[in-house]
C-alpha cells in the first residue's frame, strides 16, 4: 500500500466515491451497532457497515441491511453516542422495510450502479491491507446517490421513533442523537449545494427535533454516559481517521505533544509513519503495544509500518501476532497473507494460501483476497487454481464477463467432483445470469 488509509492516492483524489476498510473502527462501529440490530430483531451480524471516504456529514442505508457512514459524519461527532444516534436511525430504515419499498421506484440502473458496486467493494481492492485499507471507486455520482437514498418524510419520523424506542430499551441516551439533528437543523435554510448531504437525504423539520427534544426530557436514560470502553474505541478511531486522512498539523492541533492519551499516541504514531518518520513511528507504536500487549490493532499498525518500508519479515511476525489475537479478523488475515504473498517463498506461500481462505470463510466477498489467492496459487504452479481465484474475484467486483473468461480457464484444470470444481459450476451460472441481467 503506497497511500493514505490505505486509500490510492490517486482513487482518493478522483471523482466520485470510495470505501475504506478497517478492521478496528468498523469493530468499534459494529460494537455500537450490535444491541441496536438485536432490538431491532435483525441480529448483530445480519447488518454490515462501511465508510465512505467523504468529508461530508452523511450516513444510508440501502437494502441488503447495509449502512454507510461517511467518515466525516465520525470525525464529526462529538463522541460515540452522536455517532450511536446515527446507527439507530439508519436500523430504522432497515427495521421499517423503507429500503424495499423504496426500490420499486427506482430505475433499475441506478440501483444495479450504486448498490451493486457497494456489494460488490470488499477489503482492500486497492490495495488491501487489513489496517484502515482499500479503496474502491463506486460507479455512482452524487446526484444519483440522493436520488437513490433519498426519504421521505414520514420514513424518516419512522425511523426517529425507531432510534428512541431501541436506545431507550437497550438503556442508552438519545442526547447524541438530538445534538446531531440540531447542528444539521440549521443547514435547511442553506442553498442545496452548501448542506451536508445528511440534510438533502433525510430531511429535517422542526417538529422531528422537537418530538426528539421531548423525548429526551422524559426518557429515563438521557443521562446515561457511554460506557468506558466504548468512548476510547470511539477516541481511537476518531484518531485514526484524523491521522490517515487529515494532514499532520490537523493532527498536531488536536493532539498536542503532550497529550499521553492512548488516542493521541496513536494518532502520532500513525502521523510519524505517514510522513515516512519510521524512527518516531515505531516506538511509539511499540510503546501503545507494552501498554496494551493484547490489542491486535496496535500489532496490526506494527506489521504494515514494518511491510512498507521492505522489513517483511519483522512485518509478517507483527501481522502473525494480529491474527494470533484476532483469529477471526478477515481483514488483519488478508494483511498477513499479503505479506506473506510478498516474501515469495514456498513455506510463506503455502501458509498464506491457508490465511486467506480462513479469510475467504469470514468474507466471501473479498475481492482483494481472491486476487492475493490466485497471487499464491500461480506462484505455487497451480494455474488452475489462480484462474478460479481471478474468477471469484472478477464476480466479487460485480464483472460477470471478466470471471466467466477466467472460470473457462479454470475448467479442466480442477479436479472433478472436488469441492472447488462444484463451486466453479456454481460461479459460472452466477456470472451467465448476471452478464444477461447487464443485456
Amino acid at each position: 500500500m503506497t497511500t493514505v488509509l490505505g486509500v490510492s492516492t490517486g482513487i482518493a483524489r478522483a471523482k466520485g466515491l470510495s470505501l475504506i476498510r478497517d478492521a478496528e473502527i468498523e469493530n468499534t462501529i459494529g460494537m455500537i451497532a450490535a444491541p441496536l440490530s438485536r432490538a431491532a430483531g435483525i441480529g448483530d451480524r445480519v447488518i454490515t457497515i462501511r465508510m465512505i471516504n467523504d468529508d461530508a456529514i452523511n450516513a444510508f442505508a440501502t437494502n441488503g441491511n447495509r449502512i454507510f457512514i461517511n467518515t466525516g459524519t465520525i470525525l464529526k461527532s462529538r463522541g460515540p453516542n452522536e455517532l450511536k444516534g446515527v446507527i439507530a436511525h439508519e436500523i430504522g430504515h432497515l427495521a421499517g422495510g423503507h429500503l424495499l419499498r423504496l426500490e420499486d421506484k427506482l430505475d433499475q440502473a441506478i440501483i444495479y450502479n450504486v448498490l451493486g458496486m457497494l456489494a460488490g467493494a470488499a477489503a482492500g481492492a486497492a490495495s488491501g491491507r487489513g489496517d484502515v485499507a482499500g479503496a474502491v471507486m463506486l460507479g455512482a455520482q452524487h446526484a444519483a446517490q440522493r436520488n437513490l437514498l433519498a426519504f421521505s418524510r414520514t420514513q424518516e419520523n419512522s425511523a426517529d421513533a425507531f432510534a428512541m424506542r431501541a436506545l431507550d430499551s437497550t438503556g442508552q441516551s438519545s442526547k447524541g442523537l438530538l445534538r446531531f439533528f440540531e447542528e444539521l437543523g440549521d443547514q435547511e435554510a442553506l442553498i442545496s449545494a452548501s448542506q451536508d448531504p445528511y440534510v438533502r437525504t433525510h430531511p429535517l423539520t422542526r417538529d422531528r427535533i422537537s418530538a426528539l427534544a421531548a423525548h429526551v426530557t422524559q426518557s429515563p436514560y438521557s443521562d446515561v454516559p457511554p460506557p468506558a470502553a466504548e468512548v476510547e474505541a470511539f477516541d481511537r478511531a476518531q484518531a485514526k481517521l484524523l491521522a490517515y486522512l487529515k494532514p499532520g498539523v490537523s493532527t498536531q492541533a488536536k493532539y498536542p505533544a503532550a497529550d499521553r492519551s492512548i488516542a493521541g499516541r496513536y494518532a502520532h504514531a500513525i502521523a510519524a509513519f505517514r510522513r515516512s518518520d519510521l524512527g518516531r513511528a515505531l516506538p511509539l507504536i511499540d510503546g501503545l503495544i507494552a501498554d496494551r500487549p493484547e490489542d491486535p490493532y496496535f500489532e496490526e499498525l506494527r506489521g504494515q509500518m514494518l511491510v512498507e518500508n521492505q522489513r517483511l519479515a519483522e512485518g509478517v511476525a507483527s501481522y502473525e501476532k494480529a491474527a494470533r489475537l484476532a483469529p477471526t479478523e478477515p481483514l488483519i488475515l488478508v494483511s498477513l497473507a499479503h505479506a506473506q504473498v510478498e516474501l515469495g517463498d514456498p513455506a510463506s506461500l503455502d501458509k498464506a494460501r491457508t490465511n486467506l481462505k480462513a479469510a475467504l470463510n469470514l468474507e466471501p466477498g473479498n475481492p482483494f483476497a481472491w486476487k492475493q489467492l490466485a497471487n499464491a496459487e500461480g506462484k505455487l504452479g497451480n494455474e488452475g487454481m489462480a484462474a478460479f481465484a481471478l474468477a471469484e474475484m472478477a464476480l466479487a467486483q460485480g464483472n460477470p464477463r471478466e470471471a466467466l473468461a477466467h472460470a473457462h480457464r479454470a475448467e479442466g484444470r480442477i479436479p472433478k467432483g472436488s469441492r472447488d470444481a462444484l463451486r466453479l459450476q456454481d460461479l459460472i451460472a452466477e456470472a451467465e445470469r448476471l452478464k444477461d441481467k447487464e443485456n
